[in-house]
């Protein structure tokens, strides 16, 4: 705001335009390692291209019209791409990704192989040709494996993903124009709108969790997790600049304002959730931010540029507006929100590593030792095994589905035909869900109904939980009820279905339509498997099969997060519209006494872990695991090829892994690992001190937090139960 004077205003532009050069150089010299760069540059660049139409063109309008009117025209374009590039991949089989594409593509692209576990691989001794070669066999590319050859040579280029990520190049753009297109079809009405900004943030959510779960599903995507990470910041970027250039100061500052008293208004009680969730995502950027400020800060200090502003408060390291941000998040609960974080990174770490790994060795393994098996045999052992990974609650349902789609068919093909075996597939993923869907409500969550703890633990009483209950208790099929069963999660659903004692009859009528789930993700297991087969050369047997295969996982991602979508907005359309409906279910009695015990205790232990009052070897503790647990989840998720091995349902252990399930975890995968059970070890003992201390608060017992705060006695820990809660600790101990 201070730099308006026309050299300030110049020298400005020169050190942004240094910058955005700067950063185009670095991604053009990176492109042969990360090739997705030129993607993220087209995403970050279009809005620009098309502001600088705008003002070459129609100056005279509104920007927010004019990027109102690109809905429709970015919408048609990020389609046309899409059909465009679908049609290109299926005129040509040489178009189609398969184990010959990805050969060609990794020569072209200059990619190095890897000859460190395949020494036997090279031409000769000291070259860095590969002993196989592409060549053209009646007008088709083939590989050669010359007689000493072995076709698993081709695995030296397992580490090359430049040449998907170039072929899938055209899908990622239209993804990045779609995404254009929907933020543009929020800025059509007048006006500054709060409700238009939260409207997109549920569609961007949507739109990110899809794409996430269809790389994850797709057999042909490994390795483009970080592609479709930058490609999504990237979007973020763009979707900015869009926002920055529709409305004016005011306007944005008037939409943040709205959206965040309304969110206080109606999540308050939640916030510290959504906190710990930034803490641990963030903490590195807001580390980064900080450096920069105190940069920013030294600047203004020594005076180099006259066009800077006062540096403010005499002696502070940061300048005046990180200052207020950094004295807004010291006001939180940090003890409450950093737990929180913890918790998030657990959380994490467990279904990436414990469940999302393990989970896909174990059933690799299963494909492996079930190969020569016959079609019933097969059957009746992924039944069994079906059904225990069914009970285990962090696992989803989705791999069992696809490990079905491969073993069946893989056995069942020759006698029941490809279509017949994927249908047959199908059919048993449908009762074995139906199956353990009847054994996790009676048996699990209708046990479980009759401990108050247990009730308490999933609010039985509260909002969301009788919403539920009066979507889910309604007889026959409905949209909400439907997309409840099949976009919530397996094993809690259905347990929580028991606990709230609904029809068991009518809660299985309800799951059938599962089939639209489990029969696109049985067709992607089965094109997996098909796609692994190759002929007596070498070449792959259907090269369309790992094409198809993607477009499939696609689909299921589709049904799987739009039931998810569908499912949240039906339920609070009914916590909405039904408030009365939901007022006139009585609350579980025990349930209430329990929670009324419980809140002082809780308050106490809110009283006792205020970072003010917490001596500083707790604190050490809980920065500590916080520390770790941030470290680990970046270690997995940044550094994901050199913390495990790569790994699929279709890889072998014994070949992939050689024969050891711990060589899964390189070196890096084991520091990971450890820090995250040290950040478990150090939260599980704050907290632990946290209760002790929180249990003498409640019992009036005096203690003192640290050396030099003031002591609790039992007349202070005693006035809260007589309504003086207030004033029974004063502000300077919280």
């Amino acid at each position: 705001d201070e730099w308006t004077s026309h050299c300030a205003s110049i020298f400005l532009d020169f050190c942004i335009l240094a910058i955005v050069c700067g950063f185009v150089l670095l991604v053009l010299l990176i492109a042969d390692r990360f090739p997705y760069g030129m993607v993220c540059l087209f995403a970050v660049f279009h809005p620009l291209w098309l502001l600088a139409l705008k003002l070459m063109c129609y100056g005279e309008k509104d920007t927010r019209t004019f990027v109102s009117w690109l809905s429709g025209p970015l919408f048609f374009i990020s389609i046309v791409i899409g059909v465009a590039w679908t049609a290109w991949v299926f005129s040509d089989p040489d178009n189609q990704w398969n184990i010959v594409a990805r050969m060609v593509a990794a020569e072209r692209t200059g990619c190095e192989p890897n000859y460190e576990n395949y020494p036997e691989c090279r031409k000769e001794p000291g070259s860095e040709e590969t002993c196989f070669y592409v060549e053209k066999n009646d007008g088709k590319e083939v590989l050669e494996f010359p007689e000493g050859c072995d076709q698993s040579c081709t695995n030296v280029y397992d580490d090359c993903h430049n040449g998907f990520i170039l072929w899938v190049g055209p899908v990622l753009i239209s993804m990045t124009t779609f995404f254009l297109s929907f933020f543009c079809t929020f800025l059509r009405t007048e006006g500054a709108r709060e409700k238009d900004v939260l409207n997109f943030g549920a569609v961007w959510i949507f739109i990110l969790f899809a794409m996430w779960v269809t790389t994850s599903l797709a057999g042909t995507a490994a390795g483009v997790t970080a592609a479709l990470a930058a490609l999504t910041l990237a979007s973020f970027v763009a979707s900015a600049m869009f926002v920055a250039v529709s409305f004016s100061k005011e306007e944005r500052s008037q939409n943040a304002a709205a959206v965040f008293e309304r969110v206080r208004e109606k999540y308050g009680k939640h916030l510290d959730v959504a906190r710990g969730l930034f803490v641990v995502t963030c903490a590195p950027v807001v580390l980064l931010y900080l450096g920069f400020s105190m940069t920013n800060q030294f600047v203004r200090r020594i005076g180099i540029f006259p066009c800077s502003q006062p540096p403010g408060e005499e002696g502070d390291i940061f300048t005046t507006r990180t200052r207020q941000q950094v004295n807004v998040m010291k006001s939180w609960d940090r003890a409450k929100v950093y737990t929180f974080a913890i918790y998030w990174g657990i959380g994490f770490m467990i279904f990436n590593v414990l469940v999302s790994k393990l989970t896909v060795v174990f059933l690799s393994w299963m494909i492996e030792k079930t190969a020569g098996l016959g079609l019933a045999a097969v059957t009746a052992i992924m039944c069994g095994v079906g059904v225990m990974m069914f009970l285990l609650p962090p696992v989803p349902g989705v791999p069992v589905y696809l490990t079905l789609g491969i073993v069946l068919p893989a056995q069942g093909h020759e006698t029941l035909g490809w279509t017949g075996s994927i249908l047959y597939s199908t059919g048993v993923g449908l009762v074995l869900k139906l199956f353990s869907s009847a054994l996790q409500q009676k048996g699990i969550g209708q046990n479980l109904s009759h401990y108050v703890k247990v009730r308490q633990f999933v609010g039985i009483n509260s909002t969301l939980m009788k919403a539920m209950r009066l979507v889910l208790g309604k007889d026959g099929l409905s949209i909400p009820k439907v997309s409840i069963l099949i976009g919530g999660p397996d094993w809690p659903t259905s347990v929580l279905c028991g606990i709230m004692r609904l029809s068991l009859l009518q809660i299985i009528l309800g799951t059938i339509p599962v089939v639209f789930l489990i029969f696109p993700t049985c067709l992607s297991g089965a094109l997996l498997y098909m796609a692994s087969l190759e002929t007596d050369t070498g070449n792959p047997e259907f090269p369309w099969a790992g094409t198809v295969s993607a477009i499939t996982a696609s689909l299921t991602a589709v049904v799987q997060f739009s039931s998810m979508i569908i499912a949240i907005y039906y339920l609070e359309q009914t916590a909405n519209k039904r408030a009365a409906d939901i007022e006139a279910i009585p609350d579980d009695r025990e349930v209430k006494e329990a929670d009324d015990k419980a809140a002082h205790l809780k308050m106490c232990y809110r009283d006792a872990t205020q970072w003010d009052v917490v001596p500083l070897a707790a604190k050490l503790l809980l920065q500590t695991s916080l520390g770790c647990i941030i470290t680990s989840s970046y270690m997995v998720q940044l550094f994901s090829n050199y913390c495990f091995t790569p790994h699929s349902l279709t890889d072998s252990i014994d070949d992939n892994l050689e024969g050891n399930i711990s060589n899964l975890f390189l070196p890096l995968g084991w520091v990971s690992v450890g820090l995250f059970c040290i950040s478990m070890i150090l939260v599980y003992l704050f907290e632990r001190w946290g209760q002790q201390k929180a249990h003498k608060l409640a019992n009036g017992i005096v203690f003192s937090a640290s050396p030099g705060e003031t002591s609790i006695d039992a007349f202070s820990a005693a006035e809260p139960l007589l309504g003086g809660f207030e004033e029974a600790i004063p502000a300077s101990d919280i």
